[in-house]
């Protein structure tokens, strides 16, 4: 895995601030994003992916406190949170009335963040200060990328791509982000990934 340098990490809030998508390393795989309050750049990304308008987008935020900026929080999401972020686990949560987030990231009313542990996430999110749309750098349905050149080639085909690639080297094919919901008391494991949970 390469080092990542405070240029990758200019050029990548530049790109942000202006409203492109980036292609960046994470604690997972290979990630695809925007600022998620720019409506316009969060569909760009559901363009490239090809994702289903449907399916909604995880944010990445910049640390626990803000998470409650975006979905309500209770007992049960606060022990989750407490124990496995900063990390691969995204909680899902209803969406707050006055989340700036861009209404195509939520799904049914909800929305899915976390604090990322890898070190580049980290430090963007915290430099830019907004969520940032983190969904997996590929096409809706195939294999996640590892490699810069997975990426590249997930991506060769379409009328349009992104504007910004960090190369973070070759990634550890680790399982995706665990997702759960939270409804009341109720804790439901929707994909169990990298975090085992175990309710």
């Amino acid at each position: 895995m390469l080092s990542i340098t405070s240029q990758d990490i200019e050029r990548a809030l530049a790109c942000l601030q202006k409203g492109e998508v980036i292609i960046f390393p994470t604690e997972t795989s290979y990630g695809i994003g925007c600022d998620a309050t720019n409506a316009d750049a969060v569909e760009r990304v559901f363009l490239i992916k090809g994702r289903p308008d449907e399916k909604g987008a995880p944010v990445i935020i910049p640390d626990q406190e803000s998470a409650s900026e975006y979905i309500k929080i209770n007992d049960k999401a606060r022990v989750l949170m407490d124990r496995f972020w900063p990390g691969p686990l995204n909680i899902i949560g209803e969406v707050k009335s006055d989340s700036s987030v861009a209404s195509k990231c939520a799904f049914n009313g909800t929305q899915a963040v976390r604090v990322s542990s890898h070190p580049f996430c980290a430090i963007l999110a915290r430099r830019f200060g907004k969520p940032i749309v983190a969904s997996s750098a590929n096409i809706s349905g195939k294999d996640a990328a590892y490699s810069i050149s997975e990426v590249k080639k997930a991506f060769a085909d379409r009328s349009d791509g992104p504007d910004c690639i960090i190369d973070g080297g070759d990634l550890p094919q680790l399982p995706a982000s665990t997702t759960v919901k939270i409804e009341g008391d109720r804790v439901e494991i929707l994909r169990q990934g990298s975090v085992k949970i175990e309710l």
